[in-house]
């Protein structure tokens, strides 16, 4: 125990060594909002646009490139109507580090959102404006700041339910009848809950029957989808499923609720009782993603460091075109076949990072986006995202390490890649603030890893989500895979598990020797919704989860309290694993309680966090 203790302190050590900060006041280079790419990108003659300031360290004589570099972007607005991307000629060495700081006097707000303006009442319906809004498409809109509501029925918190299947027709029997408007409605959708999994579904038709007092509604769905849903036998089948409609102008019926006529290019929005709508900021997004940092197996990017930045309004139309069917853990199916044969898509991130090497995030900022915070895919070495707070977001907060080889691949086959360069190696996710996140794809995960080696999840605050905190594994498989010596520690995960089944505060899957699951503070889990939900366990160790005889997958003095079940192990078998629980009332109970959740330097973080409100609320 000691030496494990006291190896994991030496690196954390050298982590901050590797990825500490220099001085916030010196820089290389200065970019400012009111500046000028033809200027000499000084304080007193700054660039104008990050990517000028990228051109110019291209430019620097070679040994100019043999020091650390570092890029100030004062206070401002820095619109993208294209990703940044940084390459390996970008990057430092491992002598020398490049870094891009944003001022801490004021917001660097790097976004691709669009203003929405000259609003007009609609005259047919009282307290609803409309605003021209050609050739843009997008899912998610935002209010001051603040995801608005997509039109939908029932209204928000309230649910219609499912009582069967037909699978011969391709339809799902809905309890109850529909508003007659919604079967000559263009673009209605359904999000429909299974389980684990949440479905946006692209309404074919629908129809109502039955007698006068007890009504049905028979839906079908586009081909696409359709087919995926009624052939995959996971999530299963169930006869009652929460669901709602949305997508609608029949359904613009509330308070912040909003619809997006595409076809004739108008934005129609219900703004609360006594807000003036010209007065309020009305932002929709452009861009899946707003950087990419990429390498190649041969050169990846080195040494490249991102600090202060807040990353806002980025956008994901996927589910408009095709549906969006979550497979598990927002990995999201584009194919199944009756015998469980899945294929899944991985979705966008805001930050992508792939072939990388000690490239690292520090105290950004991460909001208000239309799918997963930040990626690190493949290929990441010693790779960092320490110290950022992640929150309101639709997809899952952070993403490691690859789920599949490829979509062309079924889920279930271990990823083993012949290439290991391409393995996530020792990357760290630490003293993170995640919360409201996966607020839209339900299924979404606060942090969720594939298959990582060596990778450190530790003293991160998780909180507040539809469906797990913390899942490391894919696969259900018991074959090798990259997965070992992963250490989750010291996070603090709480009020998760809130709209979905089959998670947990830590969920695990699939053989991964020598990981280990130690002094995690689990807690505050409400019970169970009444007929929607099983038993939440703090953690579970799904499928085939376990280590080896030499390395076992060890579980140990992790604090839970307040949570419905302590402990899940999936009967299919656990392999060499080893656990030793504790709950708070124990003789270090407490001292695990407080070393849990963000480490003194990131407290403020938790500061600066507003008055929590609920995504579900």
């Amino acid at each position: 125990m000691y030496f494990m203790i006291k190896r994991f302190t030496a690196f954390l050590l050298c982590s901050l060594a590797i990825f500490g900060s220099t001085a916030w006041g010196q820089a290389d280079f200065y970019v400012s909002a009111q500046g000028n790419d033809n200027g000499r990108g000084t304080q007193t003659a700054p660039f104008q646009t990050i990517a000028r300031a990228q051109r110019a360290i291209r430019e620097l004589p070679g040994n100019q490139r043999r020091q650390d570099i570092v890029v100030q972007i004062q206070p401002g607005e820095y619109f993208l109507d294209q990703p940044l991307r940084f390459g390996p000629a970008d990057g430092g060495s491992a002598a020398y580090r490049v870094t891009y700081r944003g001022s801490r006097d004021g917001q660097v707000l790097i976004h691709s959102g669009r203003a929405v303006t000259d609003w007009r009442p609609v005259s047919n319906q009282p307290g609803v404006h409309k605003a021209a809004l050609p050739n843009a498409r997008f899912r998610q809109l935002y209010v001051d700041g603040e995801r608005a509501i997509r039109a939908r029925y029932p209204n928000r918190g309230e649910y219609l339910e499912s009582t069967g299947w037909d699978y011969e027709d391709r339809e799902l029997i809905v309890l109850g009848k529909h508003p007659k408007l919604l079967e000559s409605s263009p673009g209605l959708e359904m999000l429909l809950l299974q389980s684990w999994s949440e479905n946006y579904l692209r309404v074919k038709s629908l129809s109502t029957y039955g007698l006068s007092f007890h009504k049905f509604t028979r839906v079908s769905f586009q081909d696409e989808e359709s087919k995926i849903l009624f052939n995959r036998p996971y999530p299963m089948h169930e006869p009652a499923h929460r669901l709602y409609f949305e997508n609608a102008r029949e359904l613009l019926d509330a308070e912040r609720e909003w619809y997006h006529d595409e076809a004739n290019g108008l934005l129609y929005y219900q703004p609360p009782a006594g807000q003036d709508i010209s007065r309020v900021g009305v932002m929709y997004p452009t861009l899946d993603t707003l950087l990419i940092v990429r390498g190649t197996a041969a050169q990846p990017v080195m040494n490249l460091h991102f600090e202060n930045l807040d990353f806002q309004y980025s956008n994901w139309i996927y589910a408009s075109d095709h549906g969006y069917l979550n497979a598990q853990a927002g990995q999201h199916n584009h194919r199944s076949e009756p015998n469980n044969d899945q294929y899944v898509y991985r979705p966008p991130a805001a930050v992508y990072v792939a072939r990388a090497e000690r490239v690292s995030f520090e105290r950004n900022k991460f909001s208000n986006l239309g799918s997963t915070g930040i990626d690190l895919h493949h290929g990441t070495r010693h790779c960092a995202v320490v110290g950022n707070t992640f929150r309101d977001i639709a997809g899952s907060g952070v993403a490691l390490a690859k789920f599949a080889q490829d979509p062309a691949t079924e889920y279930h086959t271990p990823y083993n890649p012949t290439d290991t360069t391409e393995i996530c190696y020792a990357d760290t996710i630490a003293n993170n603030l995640i919360e409201r996140v996966a607020n839209y794809y339900f299924g979404g995960v606060g942090i969720v890893a594939g298959y990582p080696s060596h990778a450190q999840i530790t003293h991160n605050v998780v909180r507040d989500l539809p469906y797990s905190g913390i899942s490391l594994g894919y696969g259900w498989t018991d074959r090798p895979n990259p997965m070992e010596d992963n250490y989750i520690a010291h996070n603090d995960v709480s009020d998760v598990m809130k709209l979905l089944n089959d998670g947990a505060a830590l969920y695990t899957l699939s053989y991964q020797p020598g990981t280990r699951l130690y002094r995690n503070y689990l807690h505050d889990l409400s019970p169970p919704l009444e007929r929607w939900q099983r038993i939440k366990y703090a953690i579970y160790c799904d499928e085939k989860t376990g280590g080896s005889a030499e390395k076992p997958f060890v579980i140990e003095e992790n604090v839970i309290e307040n949570v419905p079940g302590d402990l899940k192990l999936h009967q299919s078998g656990i392999l060499s694993l080893k656990w030793a629980m504790h709950r708070a009332s124990q003789r270090n109970g407490k001292e695990i309680v407080e070393q849990a959740g963000l480490q003194p330097k990131y407290q403020d973080l938790l500061d600066k966090s507003p008055t929590p409100k609920s995504i579900l609320k």
